[in-house]
């Protein structure tokens, strides 16, 4: 848990994730965030809450979010399906989905229920999909494979497929709905149990963790590998020239969505 072990090498992996989503934290203050499948504790919402953040963890099982509950990590939270979600239309601000999206049975439906009850956004950090570049293997078959045990890339031992996000499908999704902006941005990252679970700092966990990351950044910047993962905003309306600002001051790239000149207001 992010908040029991605040020191360790897996709580640093989770926060650089999260970091990436303080510019819309900082400039919303007052806005209200939904995380889905935020199953591991609560942890989503956890940072969010301790950033100043109103915050709602939903998941499909309460088995642990219960327990953050019971130790006042959490104010509430959600049991739902995010594939057929209860809740109304555009009743929060900002959804946040990180790195469940790709273990839903049907992906496609909850980025649907997402955008549904979101009114300003909806945020994917998620492995996203790319073309293959010469050093690819390296991820799928060498470090999954070989130095984790991993039977297959394609399927995770639950039966579900590991499915990866396809920027350009999400670009032809909100095109298709009338959207606005979509904000990316790129990163590696590199877990390995043994690792993880070592203390952050000079320990042999942390220095091959980071070690491996740093890696992967100079093959990706080689254009041998792609990036692993992404932050992905999905903007529902129009953007302040602000936002856009502070968006590619933290390394986000604009993709600006035309829009469908048939539509009538």
């Amino acid at each position: 848990m992010v908040f029991l072990t605040p020191e360790g090498v897996d709580p640093w992996l989770h926060n650089r994730k999260y970091e990436r989503i303080l510019p819309l934290i900082q400039s919303f203050p007052d806005a209200t965030w939904l995380t889905i499948g935020d199953g591991h504790f609560g942890s989503d919402a956890y940072f969010l809450l301790t950033h100043g953040a109103k915050a709602i963890p939903f998941n499909i099982s309460d088995s642990t979010l219960k327990i953050a509950l019971e130790r006042g990590n959490i104010p509430e939270y959600k049991i739902e399906n995010a594939e057929n979600m209860l809740s109304s239309d555009n009743e929060f601000d900002f959804i946040l989905c990180k790195e469940s999206y790709h273990h839903f049975p049907r992906p496609i439906l909850a980025f649907y229920e997402m955008l549904r009850a979101a009114s300003r956004a909806v945020i994917l950090i998620e492995p996203i999909e790319g073309p293959n570049r010469l050093m690819d293997w390296l991820k799928s078959t060498a470090i999954k494979n070989f130095l984790r045990g991993d039977q297959t890339a394609l399927f995770e031992p639950t039966g579900n497929i590991l499915y990866r996000v396809s920027i350009r499908e999400i670009e032809k999704i909100m095109i298709g709905l009338n959207g606005s902006l979509i904000a990316v941005r790129f990163f590696n990252t590199f877990y390995h149990p043994k690792l993880a679970s070592q203390k952050n700092g000079r320990t042999v966990g942390a220095i091959l963790t980071k070690l491996a990351i740093y890696f992967q950044d100079v093959l990706c910047f080689l254009g041998l590998m792609n990036f692993g993962l992404a932050t992905i905003i999905v903007f529902k309306s129009s953007v302040s020239p602000e936002i856009k600002k502070t968006l590619i001051k933290n390394g986000f790239r604009l993709i600006h969505l035309p829009k469908n000149p048939y539509l009538t207001e």
